[in-house]
């Protein structure tokens, strides 16, 4: 039996006119999605997308049906997170660290206390993803307000002392704004090629430190390759794959510690292998790639290392606080695979085992979401359902470095853009291969 179901449309910031559709049996989940044309009116690209449900199970390659809307889900998730997290002054825009936030004179300090830079390179970088598979000026425009809210928080230096935030920042607007923020983009660069130890052929955690990691080698070694400065690139690729590849699992360690002659620390991360399969796919099309055979094959041998690893397909979650990006930027990586070797026959089964998991995990946050307000609330871990804070509380900030996740860590803005990140990942591998449905 079909049905239908029309609700007031929510208004705000981001649009108006888009109601609530409700189409398929009562047992199917609902889905966001795009209602059909008899029953809808016009809407911008930037206003809440219509909810549906879909009852198709998958294909039996683990893919999906083409009804299963990623498009209009990314969408949910992008409202989501900007409707919640993202606060605009003026020409400027930055993002809150948890929600609910508290409220007045002690919302205002949060907001001005804590503030995260890596999570905004995230932010700004996942705006990118939804400004290319949804275009529209409005999108465009964010990324600009986003941008000039980092360019103020850092007083017009782009950088900081750590080199894996500004990696990621690199990263982020390389792909978001290459021509208006060249010159950022530039500065990040070359402070991470003087920053590389030669001693150790690789970049430190941060300035003074004698940690050489994964999440600062990584992604520097993914800008670098994308800018054109494929040497360096390979240099700390190189680097990772000598000294933090584990012999046995084949999976990327996190680090050096001790500097030369150190120890490796042994704790495996879902995003170092995310970063290590970027890594050798912008060196495998670097101008210059004189190794593109060999950079492919290692992207293949850690996306089977990771398939192993994952248990049902599910990467295993590292709770909110900065843990909360870490799968979800495995799952852009992992989509990044499966676009770019889907053609190749040395390495359709890896880039088969990449859609598999993108998929499997972005099914998996979809399904366990909670709505409030008529909007996606995703979990940390995609194996339960998620769970909404019961009121505002207080955000944490960095120590030594590092976030650790709240007490209650789906309330994170890193878990959320987490979600946001592995939805338009989906979008990229279905889309690939001409199953995008919105």
């Amino acid at each position: 039996m079909t049905y239908s179901i029309t609700h007031p449309p929510l208004r705000g910031r981001f649009g108006s006119g888009a109601g609530v559709y409700w189409e398929g049996r009562p047992s199917c989940r609902p889905v966001y999605g795009r209602a059909p044309v008899g029953g809808s009116t016009l809407r911008r690209m930037d206003s809440p997308p219509i909810l549906r449900r879909s009852c198709d199970p998958p294909t039996e390659d683990g893919g999906m049906p083409d009804l299963e809307p990623w498009n209009d889900r990314a969408a949910a998730a992008e409202y989501a997170v900007l409707s919640r997290y993202v606060r605009r002054v003026g020409p400027l825009a930055a993002a809150r660290a948890h929600w609910p936030a508290r409220t007045g004179v002690a919302g205002v300090s949060d907001e001005v206390r804590v503030w995260h830079y890596w999570w905004h390179a995230h932010l700004i970088h996942c705006a990118a993803d939804a400004a290319r598979h949804r275009p529209s000026p409005g999108r465009r425009a964010r990324i600009e307000s986003l941008a000039r809210g980092v360019a103020v928080r850092t007083a017009g230096r782009w950088v900081n002392r750590f080199y894996d935030d500004i990696a990621w920042m690199g990263v982020a607007l390389q792909s978001a704004a290459p021509r208006s923020r060249a010159g950022a983009v530039a500065r990040i660069a070359d402070r991470l090629v003087r920053g590389i130890d030669p001693r150790v052929g690789a970049l430190p955690w941060h300035v003074g430190s004698d940690l050489y990691n994964a999440p600062a080698n990584g992604p520097a070694a993914i800008l670098l390759a994308r800018i054109g400065a494929a040497a360096p690139a390979r240099r700390l690729a190189g680097w990772m794959a000598a000294t933090l590849d584990d012999p046995v699992t084949g999976l990327v360690r996190d680090g050096l510690e001790g500097g030369p002659g150190g120890s490796v620390r042994p704790a495996i991360y879902s995003y170092n292998q995310g970063v290590a399969i970027g890594a050798a796919l912008a060196l495998a099309d670097a101008p210059d790639a004189l190794d593109r055979t060999a950079q492919r094959g290692r992207a293949a041998a850690l996306i089977a290392a990771v398939r192993s690893w994952c248990d049902e397909d599910l990467i295993p979650p590292t709770g909110g606080g900065d843990g909360g990006l870490f799968a979800g930027i495995l799952c852009r990586y992992l989509s990044e695979a499966a676009v770019a070797m889907r053609d190749d026959g040395e390495r359709g089964d890896a880039a088969a085992s990449a859609r598999r998991l993108v998929l499997a995990n972005a099914r998996a946050l979809w399904d366990g979401r909670s709505e409030v307000d008529g909007r996606p609330f995703f979990s940390a871990d995609p194996r339960r359902p998620a769970v909404v804070p019961a009121g505002p509380s207080r955000p944490r900030r960095a120590d030594g470095g590092a976030t650790a996740g709240h007490d209650h860590p789906d309330g994170d803005l890193s878990v959320q853009l987490s979600a946001w990140m592995t939805l338009e990942a989906a979008v990229t591998v279905t889309a690939a291969a001409g199953k995008v449905t919105s």
